[in-house]
């Protein structure tokens, strides 16, 4: 592994989740997926699918909001978040810290090892490029920007979702970031 800059993370996560919707009507990709692993033994915990964050995610929040209350129809919220997260959604990357959260069951044991691991290492990877930094974890409030963000984003994608959900969030420790190649 090989030191790199923050910003080198961000631009690739953009770029792959922008293909994963342009040419897979959004279908995740490999580089979506965070591998967890233990601090110490560096042992993979788990993997997550991941939403990156935006910065500020209040307006897209709501924004997802109203996407999704105009209709009952999934097929068309489907088509419509599709539409937008493939067009200009990924062109600025400086509207993302790297920053990402994932939705749990909030019942089920792995919510629980994680957020009792309160700092893990994420590793992310597609193709030739992947990236390996710690996060602190946190479990987001359902009144946070980042909570409703992640909510809506994940409805559009599985209609069936509901609120008894738990969302954490994963804040990258950016200054300890390495490339894997």
């Amino acid at each position: 592994m090989t030191k790199i800059g923050w910003s080198n993370f961000v631009v690739w996560q953009c770029s792959i989740r922008q293909r994963n919707f342009r040419m897979f009507s959004g279908k995740p990709s490999e580089g979506t997926v965070a591998n967890l692993l233990e601090i110490k033994s560096n042992k993979e915990l788990c993997s997550i699918r991941s939403v990156l964050l935006e910065k500020n995610c209040i307006n897209t929040a709501k924004m997802f909001e109203f996407m999704i209350k105009q209709t009952n129809e999934p097929e068309i919220r489907f088509d419509k978040i599709v539409k937008l997260l493939s067009s200009e959604y990924y062109n600025t990357p400086s509207n993302f810290d790297g920053s990402f959260a994932a939705t749990f069951d909030n019942n089920s044991e792995l919510y629980k090892k994680i957020i009792k691991k309160k700092k893990l290492i994420t590793q992310f990877f597609e193709r030739d490029t992947g990236f390996n930094f710690p996060v602190n974890i946190t479990k987001l409030k359902r009144n946070d920007a980042k909570w409703k963000y992640t909510f809506f984003h994940n409805f559009f994608f599985n209609p069936n979702l509901n609120e008894n959900i738990e969302i954490l969030h994963f804040s990258p420790i950016k200054a300890a970031i390495k490339k894997i190649t």
